[in-house]
Protein backbone atom coordinates (compact mmCIF):
# COMPACT_ATOMS: atom_id res chain seq x y z
CA UNK A 1 0.00 0.00 0.00
CA UNK A 2 2.67 2.54 0.96
CA UNK A 3 4.18 1.61 -2.32
CA UNK A 4 1.29 2.59 -4.23
CA UNK A 5 0.59 5.50 -2.54
CA UNK A 6 4.47 6.50 -3.30
CA UNK A 7 3.83 5.98 -6.59
CA UNK A 8 0.80 8.04 -6.87
CA UNK A 9 2.49 10.95 -5.51
CA UNK A 10 5.74 10.44 -7.89
CA UNK A 11 3.60 10.93 -10.67
CA UNK A 12 1.65 13.77 -9.24
CA UNK A 13 4.22 15.17 -9.11
CA UNK A 14 5.90 15.16 -12.47
CA UNK A 15 2.58 16.15 -14.06
CA UNK A 16 2.49 19.42 -11.69
CA UNK A 17 6.00 20.44 -12.42
CA UNK A 18 6.15 19.17 -16.11
CA UNK A 19 2.97 21.67 -16.72
CA UNK A 20 5.13 24.16 -15.04
CA UNK A 21 8.20 23.98 -17.31
CA UNK A 22 6.53 23.38 -20.47
CA UNK A 23 4.62 27.07 -19.74
CA UNK A 24 7.51 28.58 -18.88
CA UNK A 25 9.54 27.22 -21.69
CA UNK A 26 6.48 28.83 -24.13
CA UNK A 27 6.97 32.38 -22.60
CA UNK A 28 10.99 32.05 -23.00
CA UNK A 29 10.76 30.91 -26.62
CA UNK A 30 8.83 33.71 -27.99
CA UNK A 31 11.53 35.97 -26.46
CA UNK A 32 13.92 34.77 -28.55
CA UNK A 33 15.16 36.44 -31.43
CA UNK A 34 17.12 36.23 -34.70
CA UNK A 35 20.41 37.86 -34.57
CA UNK A 36 20.10 39.25 -38.33
CA UNK A 37 16.81 39.93 -37.78
CA UNK A 38 18.03 42.33 -35.03
CA UNK A 39 20.87 43.68 -36.93
CA UNK A 40 18.53 44.54 -39.82
CA UNK A 41 16.17 46.59 -37.41
CA UNK A 42 13.14 43.68 -37.54
CA UNK A 43 12.44 43.58 -33.93
CA UNK A 44 9.37 44.06 -32.69
CA UNK A 45 8.45 47.02 -29.78
CA UNK A 46 9.13 44.95 -27.10
CA UNK A 47 12.57 43.90 -28.00
CA UNK A 48 15.73 46.73 -28.24
CA UNK A 49 18.06 46.42 -31.32
CA UNK A 50 21.40 45.36 -31.46
CA UNK A 51 24.14 47.83 -30.65
CA UNK A 52 25.92 49.43 -33.65
CA UNK A 53 29.12 47.89 -32.51
CA UNK A 54 27.65 44.01 -33.03
CA UNK A 55 28.79 43.31 -36.83
CA UNK A 56 29.37 39.84 -38.70
CA UNK A 57 33.09 39.62 -39.28
CA UNK A 58 32.96 37.81 -42.50
CA UNK A 59 30.54 37.49 -44.77
CA UNK A 60 28.12 33.94 -45.64
CA UNK A 61 30.36 31.53 -47.46
CA UNK A 62 28.66 30.74 -50.83
CA UNK A 63 29.95 27.45 -52.18
CA UNK A 64 28.95 27.17 -55.59
CA UNK A 65 31.91 26.96 -58.24
CA UNK A 66 34.26 26.11 -55.42
CA UNK A 67 35.72 22.98 -54.98
CA UNK A 68 35.27 20.72 -52.13
CA UNK A 69 37.76 21.62 -49.47
CA UNK A 70 37.08 18.00 -48.06
CA UNK A 71 38.42 15.94 -51.25
CA UNK A 72 41.63 15.24 -51.86
CA UNK A 73 43.03 17.23 -54.87
CA UNK A 74 45.18 14.11 -55.70
CA UNK A 75 42.05 12.22 -56.27
CA UNK A 76 40.27 14.60 -58.28
CA UNK A 77 43.49 15.16 -60.32
CA UNK A 78 43.62 11.51 -60.68
CA UNK A 79 40.01 11.39 -61.45
CA UNK A 80 40.62 13.97 -64.54
CA UNK A 81 43.50 11.85 -65.97
CA UNK A 82 41.60 8.79 -66.05
CA UNK A 83 38.81 10.62 -67.34
CA UNK A 84 40.97 11.99 -70.46
CA UNK A 85 42.87 8.56 -70.96
CA UNK A 86 39.74 6.75 -71.11
CA UNK A 87 38.36 9.40 -73.61
CA UNK A 88 41.34 8.92 -75.48
CA UNK A 89 41.18 5.40 -75.51
CA UNK A 90 37.59 5.28 -76.98
CA UNK A 91 38.59 7.64 -79.99
CA UNK A 92 41.64 5.60 -80.64
CA UNK A 93 40.13 1.92 -81.65
CA UNK A 94 42.20 -0.79 -81.03
CA UNK A 95 43.56 -2.40 -84.01
CA UNK A 96 43.93 -6.16 -82.75
CA UNK A 97 42.06 -8.08 -80.15
CA UNK A 98 45.69 -7.71 -77.74
CA UNK A 99 45.25 -4.29 -77.28
CA UNK A 100 41.85 -4.83 -75.42
CA UNK A 101 42.89 -6.61 -72.58
CA UNK A 102 46.15 -6.08 -69.72
CA UNK A 103 49.15 -7.19 -70.25
CA UNK A 104 48.89 -9.36 -67.28
CA UNK A 105 46.16 -10.96 -68.32
CA UNK A 106 47.66 -12.56 -70.99
CA UNK A 107 49.00 -16.00 -70.58
CA UNK A 108 52.56 -17.15 -72.31
CA UNK A 109 51.58 -20.46 -73.88
CA UNK A 110 54.72 -20.83 -75.91
CA UNK A 111 58.23 -19.33 -77.59
CA UNK A 112 59.10 -19.88 -80.94
CA UNK A 113 62.89 -19.43 -81.56
CA UNK A 114 64.68 -19.05 -84.78
CA UNK A 115 68.22 -19.23 -86.04
CA UNK A 116 68.07 -15.74 -87.51
CA UNK A 117 67.15 -14.20 -83.70
CA UNK A 118 63.41 -13.50 -84.80
CA UNK A 119 61.68 -15.29 -81.90
CA UNK A 120 57.68 -15.06 -81.92
CA UNK A 121 55.65 -16.25 -78.84
CA UNK A 122 52.49 -17.07 -78.54
CA UNK A 123 50.18 -15.75 -75.83
CA UNK A 124 46.47 -16.61 -74.93
CA UNK A 125 43.57 -14.30 -74.19
CA UNK A 126 41.51 -15.29 -70.73
CA UNK A 127 38.43 -16.02 -73.44
CA UNK A 128 41.04 -18.92 -74.93
CA UNK A 129 42.44 -17.20 -78.61
CA UNK A 130 45.17 -17.57 -79.19
CA UNK A 131 47.48 -15.21 -81.06
CA UNK A 132 51.37 -15.20 -82.46
CA UNK A 133 53.37 -12.12 -81.12
CA UNK A 134 56.17 -10.49 -82.58
CA UNK A 135 59.22 -7.84 -81.18
CA UNK A 136 57.51 -4.49 -81.38
CA UNK A 137 54.29 -5.26 -81.39
CA UNK A 138 51.77 -3.33 -79.50
CA UNK A 139 50.03 -5.00 -76.79
CA UNK A 140 47.75 -4.46 -73.64
CA UNK A 141 45.61 -1.48 -73.11
CA UNK A 142 48.41 1.13 -72.16
CA UNK A 143 50.43 0.62 -76.24
CA UNK A 144 52.57 -1.51 -74.59
CA UNK A 145 55.48 -2.90 -76.71
CA UNK A 146 56.95 -6.37 -76.85
CA UNK A 147 60.60 -5.27 -76.32
CA UNK A 148 62.28 -8.81 -76.04
CA UNK A 149 61.30 -12.73 -76.67
CA UNK A 150 63.29 -15.34 -75.88
CA UNK A 151 64.30 -18.17 -72.88
CA UNK A 152 61.09 -18.17 -71.83
CA UNK A 153 60.31 -14.84 -71.22
CA UNK A 154 58.19 -12.56 -72.92
CA UNK A 155 59.08 -8.85 -71.78
CA UNK A 156 56.58 -5.79 -72.58
CA UNK A 157 57.57 -1.79 -71.63
CA UNK A 158 54.43 0.20 -71.22
CA UNK A 159 54.11 4.19 -70.82
CA UNK A 160 51.75 4.87 -68.08
CA UNK A 161 51.61 8.28 -66.05
CA UNK A 162 51.73 7.95 -62.62
CA UNK A 163 49.56 10.13 -59.55
CA UNK A 164 51.68 13.32 -60.55
CA UNK A 165 51.38 13.20 -64.14
CA UNK A 166 54.88 12.38 -64.53
CA UNK A 167 55.01 9.69 -67.51
CA UNK A 168 57.07 6.46 -66.11
CA UNK A 169 57.62 3.52 -68.12
CA UNK A 170 57.03 -0.08 -66.69
CA UNK A 171 58.11 -3.07 -67.78
CA UNK A 172 55.99 -6.23 -67.74
CA UNK A 173 57.77 -9.93 -67.62
CA UNK A 174 55.43 -12.66 -68.73
CA UNK A 175 57.14 -16.11 -67.98
CA UNK A 176 56.52 -19.71 -69.56
CA UNK A 177 55.15 -22.32 -67.62
CA UNK A 178 56.81 -25.17 -67.13
CA UNK A 179 53.80 -27.77 -66.96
Amino acid sequence: MKIVSLWLGLILFVLVTSGFAAETMLTNASDVINPLDALEGNTTSSEQPMPDWIFFQYPPYEATGKPDPFVSFIKVREYERMEEARKAKKEKKASTPLETVEVHSLRLIGIIENKDGNSVAMVELPDGKGYLIHTGMVVGLYDGVVTSIGDGVLVVEENIMDLFGENKKRTITLRLRQE
